[in-house]
Formats: structure tokens, C-alpha cells, sequence
């Protein structure tokens, strides 16, 4: 079934594959934090609300024509994998790839043509300008998202995490390159904003010739490749939409709730007195500051839910209930252990953060309110990839459905009241039930019980050691005088503190017996060697 020479090589572990992607999401994060600090300092807070309000749009569509497939196109071709019809496997991809360049065009001409409208509608419309420059992207990530899809029903991360990269990398040196430009050749913010936004289409562009590459190099003759039996395109097309338009309905739902912020958040502070340039600056700090600070962690748990996805359908599809309990326990042991110390961290740094990063500590309580978010959110995705990768593809739809209509009824209660703030704090709330009836549904449809143990009181602790360090650092820091240095002497500050805080939380980890063996083995390059002196040292259990 594995074939050698060009082909796909043979699969990397599941765990191997999510801590691949994981390490990908840091390192295209740590390129977004760039261009999200130099962006707003070249075009500010109204320029990055501009900005911000062109990407909830394009997610909405992007979601409407992609999101679902590449996740049915790895569950599928994982499920052809486990019966060894690779010929099957190569007809999927071929079929959706029609389906998502048709999906995508539609999408572009809808968004470029209807920028206006959006505009109007998110309440600003100098808006329009950024939305229909990120429009053209909407022709290249669909093919994009079918060919990783491809490589991740496979189980085999590289191609995804390495164009992920190479993807933000193109894209962070557009966005920047063309604001600084532009703002200095006399342009307004809505264009400046413009320009950032096409960003997506150069990094689009990036990804899917490297992409491309892989698929030359791996499978030469697979679009020319012909057999006389196999199942019918139309088939193949109806179990694509069957798995695909849940799950592009639950993907969807995410950039919506984000759109629940666009539409009502500026649109309620203008109400409630707000100028039109103060509202649109509020929302730039809501949306350019703390949601950008808050997706880090987020993005690391898609990462495992990617991963998960196709480990749990084949262990599913072949009947394996124990192999699919230890994919389940490790997924989301590993999107705790991740998204717990990073929601307390950026909690309590958030006023030298975001003054390191945006120069001042305007968004500073919105970024600690949204830490808590981070949390939420994470374990969410991850929860949701199980239920989706175990065949319950519409229960995680309809959780986010129930969330979206929380986070709309907190922004018309709290928006008015609260200001920016109480859009962060319904922020949290919208991910807190999204989290419990995610794990309701985990139980009734799997039988997975919460392990309280391993997922919480272990992480729970090691995160508590390593904030009371935090505070303690940060508390002496403050009394120093350390927040009327200058930008760089408090961004070092503040780095030395998240360095000492990584090293003593991992040590913690290793104290109460919250990483394994396995799961240090698993890490990529080092982890072999770092696993065997920790058994050596007696720090680890197997």
C-alpha cells in the first residue's frame, strides 16, 4: 500500500505530525506578531481596524468554499488508506480539486464585487479598498487547501507545515513592504490597509507553488493516470459534500463569530456615543491586538486537530477503540499543556506586551480578558477535529451555532455597557460553551470520559508554578520601574521572564508526570535523545 521512490513516503506518527504543525503555527505566528507590530505602528489602530475588517469577510467565504474539503478530503483518503485502495485515494483528489477552483472562483467575484456592501455593512467603508484587494487569494487557496488535505489524509505533515511557512513568510513581507510604501507615497490608511490585505494573495501564490513541487516530485503521472475501474466522479462528489459541507458549516461558524464582532461592535459604540474614529479604533484594538495575541495558542490546537483528524477516522474506520482512545487522550493532553500556560502568561504580561509590541498599554485589558479565550478556544478546535474525525461531522456545527448565538446576545448586552471590553468578555463566554457541549458530545457519541488527572489537575499545576514565577518576576520587575523603559528595554525584559517561565514549566511538566515518554519522543529532531536522558534522569514515565 506505501509505495517507495516518488511516492508519498511512508507516514510519520500522530504525534510526530501534530507537534510538526504545532511547531509550524509558532513559527508563522512569530512572523504575524512581526508584521501585526509594524503594521500597526506604520498605519495605527484605525488603519488596523481597516485592516481587520477585511479578513473576517474573506475567512467567511473562504470557509463557505473551502474549509470543509481538505479536512473530508484527509478523512477520506485516510479511510481508502486503511483499505489500501490508493487508486481511490488519487481519484478523491482529482475531484476535489474541480470542485474547489469552481467554489473559489465564485468566491472571489462575490467578495470583489460585493466589497461595498460588506463595507457598509462592517461600518466603515473605507473598508472596501482592503476587501477587494485580499479578494484574488480566494483563486489559489482552494487548490492549496485540497492538496494539503491530500498530504494530511496521508498523515504526512511535511508538505502542510513547511508551505505554512513559506505561505506567512511571502505574506508578512507583502503586508509590510506594501504599508510602509504606500504610507510614504502619500496614500491614505484605506489603501495602506489595501495593501496589507493583498498580502494574502502573494502568500496564496507562495504556498501553492511549493506545493506544487511536492506533488510533481511525489506524484508524477497521478493527473494523467487513467484506470477503468474505481468509483464514479459522482460519487466521490457526493461523499466529498457529505463530510465537507458540515464541516465548512462549523468552520464558517468561527470566522461568523468574528463577523459578529465586525458588524455590531463599532456599529454599538457609535451608538453609545462613540465617534466613528474612536469606535473603529476601539475595534482595531479588540481585533488587531488582543485577537491577534489570543490566536497563537489557537493555531498550535488547529495544528493537532489537523493531525488528529485523520488518526482518529482511521483508527475509527478500522474498528480500533483502544488506538482511538490514545489518539483522543494524547490530542488533547498536548492542546492543554499548550493553551493553559499561554493563556496565564499573556494574562499577566499583558501590559508589557502590548506595550512592547503597540506602544502603548491601550489594549491591555482587552488582551488579559481574551488570555482567558485562548483556553477556551483551543481545547475547542481540538475537541471539535475528535468529534469530526469519529463520524459526529454536524454535532461541532451546531455547539458553534449555540456559541455564536451566546457571543451575539453578550455583545448586545455587554458592548453597551462594557465598551470594548465586554465584546472580549463575551468573546470568552462564546468559547466556553462552545468548550462544554464539545466534550458533552465527546462523551455521549465516544464514551470518552475527561480524564481529570492527566487533562487538568497535572497541567493545572505545572501552570500554576510556573505564574507564580510570573508574577513574582513581573511584580519585582514593575517595582524596578521597568514599565518607564523604552520600548526595547521592556520587550527584553519581558522575554527573559517568557524564557525562565517556558523552562520552569517544562520542568514542572516533568515533575507531576504530565508528559511522557512517548510524547517527548515524538517531538521532531530531539526528541529520541531528549526522551532517552529523561528516562535515564528518572523524569519521565513510558
Amino acid at each position: 500500500m506505501w509505495k517507495r521512490g516518488r511516492d508519498v513516503p511512508k507516514r510519520q506518527g500522530f504525534v510526530y505530525g501534530a507537534l510538526l504543525l504545532a511547531l509550524a503555527a509558532i513559527i508563522s505566528k512569530l512572523l504575524g506578531s512581526v508584521y501585526t507590530i509594524v503594521l500597526q505602528n506604520v498605519i495605527g489602530d484605525h488603519g488596523m481596524g481597516l485592516f481587520q475588517m477585511a479578513y473576517p469577510v474573506y475567512a467567511t467565504l473562504l470557509a463557505v468554499a473551502t474549509a470543509g474539503f481538505p479536512v473530508a478530503i484527509s478523512k477520506l483518503v485516510s479511510e481508502r488508506i486503511a483499505f489500501g485502495d490508493e487508486y481511490g485515494v488519487r481519484q478523491i483528489f482529482r475531484v476535489a480539486t474541480v470542485m474547489l477552483g469552481t467554489l473559489g472562483i465564485v468566491a472571489c467575484a462575490v467578495l470583489y464585487f460585493w466589497a461595498d456592501s460588506w463595507a457598509s455593512i462592517a461600518g466603515d467603508p473605507d473598508a472596501a479598498w482592503a476587501i477587494r484587494a485580499i479578494s484574488p487569494a480566494l483563486l489559489m487557496v482552494p487548490v492549496v487547501s485540497a492538496i494539503r488535505g491530500y498530504f494530511q489524509g496521508y498523515q504526512w505533515m511535511q508538505p502542510t507545515a513547511i508551505s505554512q511557512v513559506v505561505e506567512q513568510f511571502v505574506r508578512v513581507a507583502t503586508i509590510i513592504g506594501l504599508a510602509m510604501w504606500l504610507t510614504r507615497a502619500g496614500f491614505g490608511r484605506e489603501f495602506a490597509a489595501a495593501g496589507a490585505a493583498f498580502g494574502a494573495v502573494t502568500g496564496a501564490a507562495a504556498a501553492l507553488l511549493l506545493l506544487a513541487y511536492y506533488w510533481v516530485a511525489k506524484h508524477p503521472s497521478v493527473l494523467t493516470e487513467r484506470r477503468p475501474h474505481g468509483t464514479s466522479a459522482r460519487v466521490l462528489a457526493r461523499q466529498l459534500l457529505y463530510y465537507a459541507f458540515p464541516i465548512s458549516l462549523g468552520a464558517m461558524v468561527v470566522p461568523l463569530m468574528n463577523n459578529v464582532d465586525v458588524v455590531t461592535v463599532v456599529n454599538l459604540l457609535k451608538n453609545a456615543g462613540a465617534s466613528q474614529g474612536a469606535a473603529t479604533t476601539d475595534f482595531g484594538l479588540l481585533a488587531g491586538r488582543a485577537f491577534k495575541l489570543m490566536m497563537l495558542p489557537t493555531t498550535l490546537a488547529s495544528g493537532i486537530g489537523i493531525a488528529v483528524m485523520p488518526a482518529v477516522s482511521e483508527a475509527f474506520t478500522l474498528g480500533f477503540r483502544r488506538l482511538m482512545s490514545e489518539r483522543i487522550d494524547t490530542a488533547i493532553r498536548l492542546t492543554v499543556l499548550i493553551a493553559l500556560p499561554a493563556s496565564v502568561g499573556l494574562a499577566m504580561l499583558a501590559v508589557p506586551v502590548d506595550i512592547a509590541l503597540f506602544k502603548d498599554d491601550a489594549g491591555a485589558r482587552v488582551i488579559q480578558i481574551m488570555a482567558c479565550a485562548t483556553f477556551f478556544a483551543s481545547v475547542q478546535t481540538t475537541a471539535a477535529a475528535i468529534l469530526q474525525g469519529a463520524g459526529w461531522v454536524y454535532l461541532p456545527v451546531l455547539n458553534l451555532a449555540l456559541a455564536s448565538l451566546a457571543k451575539l446576545v453578550g455583545n448586545l448586552f455587554l458592548v453597551p455597557i462594557y465598551g470594548i471590553e465586554g465584546a472580549a468578555f463575551s468573546t470568552v463566554l462564546s468559547y466556553a460553551v462552545a468548550t462544554t457541549l464539545n466534550f458533552s458530545g465527546m462523551y455521549r457519541c465516544t464514551g470518552e470520559r475527561i480524564h481529570w488527572r492527566s487533562w487538568v489537575v497535572k497541567p493545572a499545576v505545572a501552570a500554576f508554578m510556573m505564574g507564580a514565577f510570573v508574577y513574582a518576576a513581573a511584580s519585582q520587575w514593575r517595582i524596578w520601574g521597568g514599565l518607564s523603559w523604552d520600548r526595547v528595554g521592556i520587550a527584553a525584559a519581558s522575554g527573559i521572564i517568557i524564557v525562565i517561565a517556558v523552562v520552569i514549566y517544562a520542568v514542572a511538566l516533568l515533575l507531576t508526570g504530565a508528559l511522557t515518554e512517548r510524547d517527548i519522543a515524538a517531538v521532531p529532531r530531539v526528541g529520541p535523545r531528549l526522551a532517552f536522558w529523561c528516562r535515564r534522569l528518572g523524569w519521565v514515565r513510558s
